[in-house]
């Protein structure tokens, strides 16, 4: 009876120290995941022809908000704010935006190699699956930073503001303003509708920046063929890859059928070595995003170089590559699209407030990378070093 006893008794102490233990073990752990980007068997059709000037830009399929959450030592609020019913997705402004600190966000992947071998031009990044992401500082950035970062790196474009208009024309868009952040820079431009392109005489004109929509008549597209065939440059941005660029140029970026799902800034890592496109940049910075825009679908791997990535952008993108901005030879000439607007945030009541300052630079990675694309279109930059970063 005694010993029937002990081995009860011997039994119950067993079980309550495993209980505590089990209850010891537990732990919430909360850090990011890897982000690993959804495959989808079928992507949408995409159109080939243009109807005109139509202005009605169907969208095909959009993406629910992401689940996915990003844990930071940073406890700034992120810059990408909810928006307030102002068109493209654009975002109403905070009630207070952080002044332009020189503090530089960090990003760090959780795994390295062990033999890394440094790039050219020390601007390409492995690609991370996974790491600690801190969210953009948004900050007031007045027009004094932006000539200052225009003339340390491409001091020859100031005060040629009478060819400048000449050189570079602006195709007015509906969500995009390209017109503006160049005034902003100190650089002169010609604002021209996209139903007088095909009229416009284009013979002393070296870049052409189709703004967002980018709904250009199928006459302006012809026109805007001949001009990058025969040696001049073309920028679009965001929608303006459906609206004129596949269609004036296809065969090499196409939209693939994906919007994002809401506006937000997310992470941008520089994955090129072109000595002239990466001038005055940092390799890890942010890229602002409306909501609904306009992913890419690379046609021709061979002659398109991705100049910026996103792990984060994965999540809406059914190609699985993130890509937020890529640049091809065309003829004799060039061209540039981005994901995304080059203007700060059209619709905005604060004009000056930035949503995704670049560490060290002050100003967008967007913004820098299109200012070199158009100091390339002038030829300016044939006559500077071919490196200048900020590490």
């Amino acid at each position: 009876m005694h010993s029937k006893r002990k081995f009860a008794l011997s039994c119950l102490l067993a079980l309550s120290a495993c209980g505590s233990v089990m209850a010891s073990d537990w732990v919430d752990d909360e850090r990011v995941e890897q982000f690993q980007a959804p495959r989808r068997t079928q992507s949408a059709p995409m159109e080939t022809e243009s109807d005109g000037g139509a202005d009605q830009r169907p969208i095909r399929r959009t993406r629910p908000p992401s689940a996915e959450s990003y844990e930071s030592e940073n406890t700034e609020p992120s810059a990408a704010v909810e928006e307030h019913g102002a068109g493209h997705g654009i975002p109403g402004p905070k009630k207070k935006g952080n002044m332009l600190e020189g503090g530089v966000s960090h990003f760090g992947s959780s795994q390295q190699n062990s033999n890394p071998s440094p790039p050219r031009y020390g601007l390409i990044q492995q690609e991370p699956t996974s790491f600690h992401y801190p969210p953009a500082k948004e900050a007031i950035v007045e027009a004094k930073t932006f000539k200052a970062w225009l003339e340390k790196n491409h001091p020859e474009l100031q005060g040629n503001l009478k060819t400048q208009r000449e050189q570079i024309i602006e195709v007015k868009g509906k969500w995009d303003d390209s017109g503006h952040i160049l005034r902003t820079f100190g650089l002169g431009c010609t604002k021209v509708a996209p139903d007088q392109l095909s009229k416009y005489d284009l013979s002393k004109s070296r870049i052409l920046i189709v703004d967002c929509a980018g709904n250009v008549p199928v006459d302006g597209l012809a026109a805007i063929r001949k001009f990058v065939h025969g040696g001049g440059y073309l920028l679009t941005t965001d929608w303006a890859l459906e609206g004129c660029l596949q269609k004036a140029i296809p065969g090499y970026i196409e939209w693939n059928g994906d919007n994002t799902s809401d506006t937000r800034v997310v992470d941008a890592r520089m994955s090129s070595n072109d000595p002239v496109l990466t001038r005055g940049t940092v390799p890890n910075a942010h890229w602002k995003l409306d909501r609904k825009s306009q992913l890419m679908r690379i046609i021709k791997t061979g002659e398109v170089d991705i100049l910026v990535k996103s792990v984060q952008l994965k999540s809406d993108d059914s190609t699985g590559r993130g890509d937020l901005a890529a640049t091809f030879q065309f003829g004799k000439g060039r061209v540039l699209h981005m994901v995304g607007h080059f203007d700060y945030n059209s619709g905005r009541a604060f004009a000056n407030l930035l949503p995704d300052p670049a560490p060290k630079i002050g100003i967008s990675l967007r913004q820098a990378i299109a200012t070199n694309f158009i100091a390339e279109a002038l030829g300016e930059s044939e006559s500077l070093p071919a490196v200048s970063r900020d590490n």
